[in-house]
């Protein structure tokens, strides 16, 4: 049963004017926004792995329990050792805002979320799946702690072994001269020391290249680990399509290799791939019996280097793997302004919200359609709010809905008209969306 809070909490939003029967987030944007609704996702999530880390370390010892859940506190942003009650997790601005800039969901999270809040928006949906999605949501929290339970007790493991064998070498001149006695205990505590060629979440190492390691991990693990929050945003929709797609393709098996990095205290990131473990995690529960290797897919971990900052460090792994893929420039670290960025993505998202038949997932959409993240990248590639002075993210909107209503005029101009097909100008007129018909309203 679910406890009062809970249902508090996951109270469904009723569905605004004119929308019943739309989903008014399609998408969920785990990004630095801090609008209400992710807000909403940061807290509860929060909450959720606060009271499955205490569950989980409620039956072991008082020293082994305390140290587990400080490593945890220091090494992840789940704050699991947070004194909040569960019952904190209600939706404040301020809070938000701050939940909203650390919160770095796990594969298995952004999915329930995205669940949830679809749900939310469709009422009969709501209220006939809410309590399965609920459930759901509490399972994706619980396998992130167990995750980071597992990777802390192998770190702490290890850290032991080597403390004891740093006391061994100090009690001898000389390794040579080590008792049997001391030989056979260090080999006892071997199993430790071991466990880095088989880490409990990402499997058995395949090669050991010193910068990173390449491993072999199972799609189910995958999906519990974080997602680093400065690179992509990721977009459930997106796995969505990329899970239909590859179902026709099982053949191909998985091009490329997912990219890990792993911070020092042992933590690890997400920063290349999000989108094809949220492809496989959405494939193995359709059908865990397709002819595919879920077990067996290939991961390349960089582990943090001592004498580096790791924000540092990782922002340059992730400029370098990208520099061969289609990454957006205004997703590039450090290249837009956190300010700029959230505007044109909050302004980007809400047009998409507003004309859903007018947007696809795919980067290579035909007139008239558009790509979200396309978008984004054309209005920050085109200084659209240096050049008009536009400060916030509806005066952005205004600006947009005035070039479109301008577009629409233009094309009732018969020399206008043939320079775009039949089928894109009928449909942008069924629409009232003339956006993408003709880029040239990004630089008027």
């Amino acid at each position: 049963m679910l406890s009062r809070h809970t249902r508090k909490v996951l109270r469904p939003i009723a569905p605004a004017k004119g929308q019943h029967g739309r989903t008014l987030y399609s998408e969920l944007s785990f990004s630095t926004k801090s609008d209400g609704e992710t807000g909403f996702v940061g807290n509860y999530f929060s909450a959720l792995r606060r009271k499955a880390a205490n569950t989980l370390a409620s039956n072991l010892p008082d020293e082994e329990r305390s140290l587990l859940l400080d490593a945890l506190s220091k090494n992840s942003h789940s704050s699991v050792n947070d004194s909040k009650n569960i019952s904190h997790a209600t939706i404040n601005d301020e809070e938000n805002e701050q939940t909203a800039m650390s919160y770095e969901p796990s594969v298995d999270e952004a999915i329930a979320a995205a669940r949830l809040l679809e749900a939310k928006h469709y009422e009969l949906k709501w209220e006939r799946d809410k309590e399965t999605l609920i459930v759901e949501a509490e399972k994706a929290a619980r396998c992130r702690v167990e995750s980071d339970f597992e990777i802390q007790k192998r770190q702490i493991a290890f850290e032991a072994w080597k403390t004891g064998l740093e006391r061994e070498k100090k009690q001898y001149s000389s390794p040579d001269k080590i008792e049997l006695d001391s030989v056979v205990e260090m080999k006892d505590e071997a199993p430790a020391m071991e466990g880095i060629g088989n880490h409990p979440i990402l499997g058995r190492v395949v090669a050991d290249l010193g910068y990173k390691r390449i491993h072999l991990a199972s799609a189910k693990n995958l999906a519990t680990i974080p997602i680093w929050k400065k690179q992509r945003i990721y977009r459930h929709g997106r796995s969505q399509k990329m899970a239909t797609d590859k179902i026709k393709t099982l053949h191909l098996g998985l091009p490329g290799v997912i990219g890990i990095f792993e911070k020092t205290g042992g933590s690890l990131i997400i920063i290349d791939g999000q989108h094809r473990v949220g492809m496989l995690k959405l494939m193995k529960d359709k059908n865990p019996l397709y002819d595919f290797d879920f077990e067996n897919i290939l991961v390349e971990v960089y582990p943090a280097q001592k004498e580096q900052n790791e924000d540092s460090q990782v922002r340059e792994i992730f400029l370098e793997v990208n520099k061969a893929e289609p990454v957006k420039l205004v997703d590039l670290p450090g290249v837009a302004k956190a300010k700029d960025r959230k505007i044109i993505t909050e302004v980007a998202e809400r047009l998409q919200e507003k004309h859903p038949e007018m947007f696809s997932e795919s980067q290579r959409c035909r007139s008239p359609n558009l790509n979200v993240d396309n978008l984004r990248d054309a209005l920050f590639s085109s200084k659209i709010l240096e050049k008009h002075s536009l400060q916030t993210s509806k005066a952005l909107e205004l600006w947009i809905l005035e070039r479109n209503e301008l577009l629409g005029r233009e094309f009732q101009d018969e020399k206008n008209k043939r320079l775009v097909s039949v089928n894109a100008l009928k449909k942008a007129r069924k629409f009232r969306f003339y956006l993408g018909l003709d880029s040239s309203w990004l630089y008027k």
